[in-house]
């Protein structure tokens, strides 16, 4: 079966124009939906704008009020990162026909998870938490993650200016060299509870935008057997490709459906593959699906655009923190340290848009196809 997500309606290069700012983002997304006569619905978060607006996580359901079988499609969870994916999903509200959808059918379109972080250009959010490290914190004990303990001083150094990149690439090639770049690689972005300053901190608790979610997915999917995720990122893999991330072993049911199912995009299971180039994290939102529906068959990936080298994100994040841990994220003698992270994870740069915005509507095509071809 098939279903009418159109492939041929133009995509209007303006929803992606530089600079982009969340509120942008955010009218865009509205008026897509007021434009197909749907109804968007608003969880505001107390955290505000740069200039103090008001901050909300928008969400609209085509479809099925109590689906069986589901797609849910994220933006934003890595706040900075969540531009290119405002704009593919304000696209598919354009061209998604509800009134194809099989009855047992839903599409559920989450718009920034994340909105203090696509207000602020910054990955973490307004307490800085990695919220794809934060998922159901309340109710679970992490494994504390003892490489980041001797990597957050490298990680982030308490010197009076801005931190030397030489320094950074001698100190990391030492410890690589000691501990191995795997262990190096996973002790940094696996997740860490220790460090509140740190990178990839997973809180101390549920966060506001992840709450909104555990009360969301239960009220809007009750009931479903089959669940889809498609979480929206940028950064890793190679410049304007996608990569599909899965925190399943090869040959798995989901790494067997996620192949099948998107051939033209580049699938790399993170668990039991010596040849993954990332680690399976803790704490990941697309991935707890399966803990609020147990009952469920539920099928997640991080939907990767590929934007920099490892090396340029590892100097982008090492300077951008530093930054933003002493409060000088105004200060415009570290403007461009600011823009050169956000240039680093939505690059300025027309040719990438025109290769990653089709390939995108592609992927979301697809998986619209692939819950309405899933067999209940």
């Amino acid at each position: 079966m098939t279903t009418n997500v159109s492939a041929t309606m133009p995509f209007d290069h303006r929803e992606l124009r530089l600079p982009l700012t969340y509120s942008e983002c955010r009218a865009r997304f509205r008026r897509a939906v007021g434009s197909v006569g749907a109804v968007v619905e608003s969880h505001p978060i107390r955290a505000t704008g740069p200039d103090g607006q008001h901050l909300t996580i928008d969400v609209v359901a085509f479809g099925a009020t109590r689906p069986d079988r589901a797609l849910v499609v994220l933006s934003g969870v890595h706040g900075v990162e969540g531009f290119v994916g405002s704009a593919l999903q304000s696209d598919l509200v354009r061209r998604l026909d509800p009134s194809s959808l099989p009855e047992d059918v839903g599409v559920l379109i989450v718009h920034a998870v994340n909105p203090w972080g696509m207000a602020h250009w910054r990955r973490q959010n307004e307490s800085n938490v990695d919220l794809n490290r934060n998922w159901r914190r309340d109710d679970t004990t992490p494994v504390h993650n003892d490489a980041y303990d001797l990597i957050h001083p490298l990680a982030c150094p308490e010197t009076p200016e801005l931190p030397s990149i030489d320094d950074l690439f001698s100190s990391a090639g030492a410890l690589v060299a000691e501990r191995g770049l795997i262990w190096v690689r996973d002790g940094i972005t696996t997740g860490q509870y220790r460090h509140r300053d740190g990178l990839h901190f997973g809180g101390d608790r549920s966060e506001e935008s992840t709450l909104v979610l555990e009360r969301l997915f239960p009220e809007r999917l009750a009931g479903a057997q089959h669940i889809l995720t498609i979480d929206l990122h940028t950064g890793h893999g190679a410049r304007g490709e996608i990569t599909l991330l899965s925190d399943a072993a090869p040959g798995t049911p989901q790494d067997t459906f996620l192949r099948s199912r998107f051939p033209t995009s580049r699938v790399e299971a993170t668990a039991d593959n010596p040849e993954a180039t990332t680690g399976v994290k803790s704490g990941q939102i697309a991935n707890g699906m399966a803990q609020v529906f147990p009952a469920a068959t539920c099928f997640s990936t991080s939907a990767e655009f590929g934007t920099a080298s490892d090396d340029e994100q590892l100097v982008a994040t090492y300077q951008e923190q530093w930054v933003h841990r002493r409060g000088l994220r105004e200060d415009p003698a570290y403007a461009e340290v600011v823009w050169a992270y956000r240039r680093c994870f939505t690059p300025d740069d027309p040719a990438w848009e025109d290769q990653v915005l089709p390939a995108g509507r592609d992927l979301l095509s697809s998986a619209v196809a692939a819950i309405v071809d899933w067999a209940p």
